[in-house]
């Protein structure tokens, strides 16, 4: 079996090969953590981890879905790596997320322009670009927060900043994806189970994602983990 540092090596020349190989990359990585070999050092988990969280911000929803769901009740992981599957995960796996968050120290509320982002999902014309600019997320994230069938995504953003419940309705129905009546009213239920700090965390950790670096829309660069 090779080596920690001549797998992360492989890995990571697999990076190098582009958008393309996120898919198969992240299965690779996936399957190394979920299953640690006993003679892998524990201290090198972390820099695959690290490899993993860089490579889900690159993905495609629906892979990004796919390999969420193997990390379902796996609470022996960082909270840092499933917040990157946040947006993607079943609607049980966004609930222990969101507490493991509100379980945090508390967090100061981001403030957000509630009324611009109304206005925004009223026009129906790009909401989800509105959303990134002024809730300061990435456009993936604000994405996500849109497409989201369990509407927990927009309901976080909403608790996180202090937007209140008519108002997250409005923008559901509005921007969201299409629902039944049922569905609606019970997209507003959501609202209410959100905890606030775990809501809190999760915006941050977002905007927090706003001012990292990424790679580029070419798919060309590699993420920057390096070995122990």
């Amino acid at each position: 079996m090779p080596t920690a540092k001549e797998r992360l090596s492989h890995l990571l020349e697999l990076a190098a090969q582009g958008a393309g190989e996120r898919g198969a990359l992240a299965g690779e990585v996936a399957d190394l953590l979920l299953d640690w070999p006993e003679q892998y050092p524990q201290a090198m988990r972390a820099t695959f981890v690290a490899l993993l969280e860089k490579i889900v911000r690159e993905m495609a929803g629906p892979s990004a879905a796919v390999l969420a769901a193997r990390f379902r009740d796996r609470d022996d992981f960082p909270l840092s790596l499933l917040n990157e599957f946040f947006l993607y995960a079943p609607g049980p796996m966004k609930d222990a997320i969101l507490a493991r968050n509100d379980a945090l120290e508390p967090a100061a509320r981001a403030h957000v322009d509630a009324d611009a982002l109304l206005s925004a999902a009223r026009a129906a014309h790009d909401f989800a670009g509105s959303v990134a600019g002024i809730a300061g997320l990435p456009d993936a994230v604000a994405g996500g927060l849109l497409t989201d069938p369990t509407s927990k995504g927009l309901a976080t953003l909403a608790r996180g900043t202090g937007i209140n419940r008519a108002t997250f309705s409005a923008m559901a129905i509005l921007a969201g994806p299409a629902r039944t009546v049922h569905e609606n009213f019970a997209a507003l239920a959501v609202y209410d189970a959100i905890p606030e700090n775990g809501a809190r965390q999760l915006v941050a950790f977002w905007r927090a994602r706003q001012d990292a670096p990424t790679s580029s829309s070419s798919g060309g660069d590699t993420p920057v983990v390096r070995a122990a």
